[in-house]
């Protein structure tokens, strides 16, 4: 039977969860939808004969979450906020798991500063309003973490089983979720009573990833699955130390491009000093520990720690090599290993200094997270914003040209921004999609296939009007575009311009 501790803690786990759920959804629904979601959206959406198709080929490493939301937008359907709301829900569960842990290893303050730094930590405030894994993924590690302390502290071996199926969970979701495990292992190391715990460990956590290597050796035989930003070793610095947890932008090329910094964009600068102070406070949670002598199954930052610092590490060391290795939103799952240290640290300091270090904590997350909820707030994105330009403009027997987001390989585009027409089909009803090869259920492909344009100029005999949608980045192609149409007759009836997309109207006589 439960003590009335454990239902306060549990009714206090509820209660955080909730508020951190909600914190993470609000203005979910004002962002507009940009590449990866319309990928999850895509994969979702199709039949699970052809998401099959799909993760055969191409995206395994979310085919677990795929296969999730293509039950989940049956059901709520896939407006903006269906679409996320799992993900603030995860992140809700990933609070409440995180209190919960705080209290177990330390005690119920420590549980609620850390569910507190979570809740509003940008990486997890944006991981809520993504409809990607990453959410999911933290919570389970979260739970992962929290059954490996039950494990230990039980030492019944069938107290081992949740820590194996929520790792075999996790690790579907998020292959790096593995190298929790690595990190988990370090924990049990330090403290040689709790060195005991390996060879149960070792079971469970082999046993959870022997149920997800499907997904793990399908994933690891498609090339390109893990990482996509090609950065220097500054920039891996960079992305480590700031964007990994405290950007409010989605921390990618994109994001780079716009150089030097402006007034508008102050959350930059919150994000700095909001890492900076957030890294003094783990400093000061270590140095407190290493001046006390801790309980093995009440030390805090030797659970906390590692998780924190080796999955990065082991990726940041390869990465070094390959840096496609490296992307800060795959490692989300790090973020309640941080919270965890940073109350730890506000817990370690006089009253005075913790309650001015919590105040400036929390004046430093709200420009971040004002930033997260603008319009485009991911790279630029404003996919939403053309289709609503669109919408009601073109008309049945319109063409659209859909521009290439990459260059085309062996006469095939394999992105472009077809993305807004799947994130918004309704608006291109009965029109003409000028450059389809293959649909993107029909080619098992996220965006469908596209030839060049100058290679359908057939398909314009009898078009009329022809709606281009491109990116505004790609100007040299947009020329040559623009000189091929007018030698064919068409002329320029009107102009939109997003912050990093382009809608074109041409029509001939």
């Amino acid at each position: 039977m439960a003590t009335p501790a454990g239902h306060r803690a549990g009714a206090t786990a509820a209660i955080v969860g909730v508020v951190a759920g909600a914190v993470a959804a609000a203005g979910s629904w004002r962002v507009s939808i940009w590449s990866d979601e319309v990928a999850t959206l895509s994969a979702a959406t199709r039949s699970i004969g052809d998401l099959l198709r799909l993760v055969s080929t191409l995206d395994a490493v979310h085919a677990t979450y795929y296969a999730f939301m293509h039950v989940w937008v049956a059901v709520a359907g896939t407006s903006l906020v269906s679409l996320r709301l799992p993900s603030a829900l995860a992140v809700g569960l990933a609070v409440s798991g995180t209190y919960l842990l705080g209290r177990r290893v330390a005690d119920h303050r420590t549980g609620l500063a850390a569910a507190a730094v979570l809740a509003l930590l940008p990486r997890m405030t944006w991981a809520g309003i993504e409809a990607r894994p990453f959410a999911v993924a933290t919570a389970c590690v979260v739970w992962l973490t929290l059954a490996l302390v039950v494990a230990v502290q039980d030492g019944r071996r069938l107290a081992w089983l949740p820590y194996g199926a929520l790792l075999a969970l996790g690790t579907a979701l998020n292959l790096y979720v593995l190298l929790a495990a690595a990190a988990h292992a370090t924990t049990l190391l330090v403290h040689r009573r709790t060195r005991r715990r390996l060879l149960p460990w070792a079971v469970a956590a082999g046993s959870g990833a022997l149920l997800a290597s499907p997904v793990v050796v399908t994933a690891l035989g498609q090339g390109g699955q893990l990482g996509d930003a090609h950065l220097g070793p500054v920039d891996l610095a960079r992305n480590v130390v700031v964007n990994q947890w405290f950007l409010g932008e989605t921390p990618t090329l994109t994001t780079a491009r716009g150089g030097g910094l402006d007034l508008g964009a102050a959350w930059k600068l919150a994000a700095v000093a909001l890492a900076l102070l957030c890294w003094v406070l783990v400093v000061r949670a270590v140095v407190a520990r290493s001046r006390a002598s801790v309980e093995p199954t009440r030390d805090l930052v030797a659970l906390a720690l590692p998780l924190l610092v080796l999955p990065t590490a082991i990726v940041l060391a390869y990465a070094l090599v390959s840096p496609s290795a490296y992307n800060p939103r795959y490692f989300a799952f790090c973020a309640p290993a941080l919270a965890l240290l940073v109350a730890a640290g506000l817990r370690a300091s006089a009253p005075r200094a913790a309650l001015m270090a919590a105040v400036a904590l929390l004046a430093l997350v709200v420009p971040v997270y004002l930033s997260q909820r603008t319009v485009t707030a991911k790279s630029g994105a404003d996919l939403s914003l053309v289709a609503s330009h669109l919408d009601g403009l073109v008309q049945p027997g319109d063409a659209v040209y859909f521009g290439p987001r990459d260059d085309a390989r062996d006469g095939v585009v394999l992105r472009s921004l077809r993305t807004v027409a799947i994130a918004d089909p309704a608006v291109f009803d009965g029109t003409v999609d000028l450059t389809l090869i293959a649909s993107p259920a029909a080619g098992a492909t996220l965006f469908g296939t596209s030839a060049p344009l100058a290679e359908v100029t057939g398909r314009l005999a009898p078009v009329h009007t022809i709606w281009v949608i491109r990116r505004e980045d790609r100007p040299a192609e947009s020329a040559a575009d623009d000189a091929l149409l007018a030698g064919l007759g068409f002329r320029v009836d009107e102009t939109w311009r997003g912050p990093v997309t382009e809608v074109v109207r041409l029509s001939r006589g």
